[in-house]
């Protein structure tokens, strides 16, 4: 019997896949109905005012919102000690995502001095959804 729970979980479990929402209409449908989503930023394939490194990060803000079916704003802030900006330095960073109903996508970072909240640095970089925004939910 016990062979048989394992083995129905491990089905369960390996058959829980991330789905890829590729347009402004499927990631509005997903927030309209509470789906979880994952942002994966490839941010070599964004623009922004800064150099940008080669690396990919998916994150799941802990906020999402449509507005008036035409923007998703979604943000996220997380704690660390190891920022390129802040080294060795308790620092927060805040994230806030933005993708339009024309496909384009905004990541906006703001890095803050975990004692006192006060700004250090404030960077944005522009993708388009479907190339250096990759948008999922879980299925």
């Amino acid at each position: 019997m016990k062979k048989i729970v394992l083995s129905l979980m491990a089905g369960a479990a390996f058959s829980v896949q991330a789905a890829e929402l590729s347009s402004f209409s499927e990631v509005a449908d997903a927030v309209s109905h509470g789906q979880a989503l994952s942002f994966v930023w490839s941010v070599k394939n964004c623009v922004s005012e800064m150099p940008l490194p080669d690396l990919t990060t998916s994150i799941q803000p802990n906020a999402v919102m449509l507005v008036a079916g035409q923007l998703i704003t979604a943000s996220d802030r997380h704690f660390t000690l190891n920022d390129p900006f802040l080294p060795g330095t308790p620092a927060f960073g805040y994230s806030k995502f933005e993708v339009t109903a024309d496909g384009k996508a905004a990541l906006k970072i703001t890095l803050m001095r975990a004692a006192d909240y006060s700004k250090v640095r404030e960077y944005s970089i522009q993708c388009q959804l479907g190339n250096g925004l990759n948008i999922f939910t879980a299925g």
